[in-house]
């Protein structure tokens, strides 16, 4: 069973995950979010951004699915599509480098500040 702490955990992973794929693509992540949005382009960057929630933070696709609030099915797809993206060296590029940002970005927020950080 799933604690509350392990679902906001999640939660947040996700919107890091939607936040830079929505700076990347100049999207706000609440259209990203948003349930309603059905836009070509919404939806390729709210697929972006599960994909990245499941490959760059080793997120399961039910992790993912209740985390944005959607089928696991529907998670599921969305990766498949944009491994197939893949395929494009230039798409592969920008993908890699998404990633890596991410795996970054939640390796630092990870951590709790070195006590010197906060007490100069």
């Amino acid at each position: 069973m799933r604690t509350f702490e392990n679902r906001m955990r999640d939660e947040h992973s996700v919107r890091l995950a939607v936040g830079l794929t929505g700076y990347s693509l100049q999207i706000p992540a609440e259209d990203i979010l948003a349930a309603t949005q059905r836009d070509h382009r919404i939806v390729r960057a709210r697929q972006v951004a599960m994909y990245l929630s499941h490959v760059g933070l080793g997120m399961s696709l039910a992790r993912v699915a209740d985390a944005m609030g959607r089928d696991r099915s529907t998670v599921a797809h969305g990766c498949h599509k944009i491994e197939d993206y893949r395929d494009d060296p230039d798409v592969d590029e920008w993908l890699d480098g998404l990633e890596s940002q991410l795996k970054n970005v939640s390796g630092l927020l990870g951590r709790p500040p070195r006590s010197s950080a906060i007490n100069p």
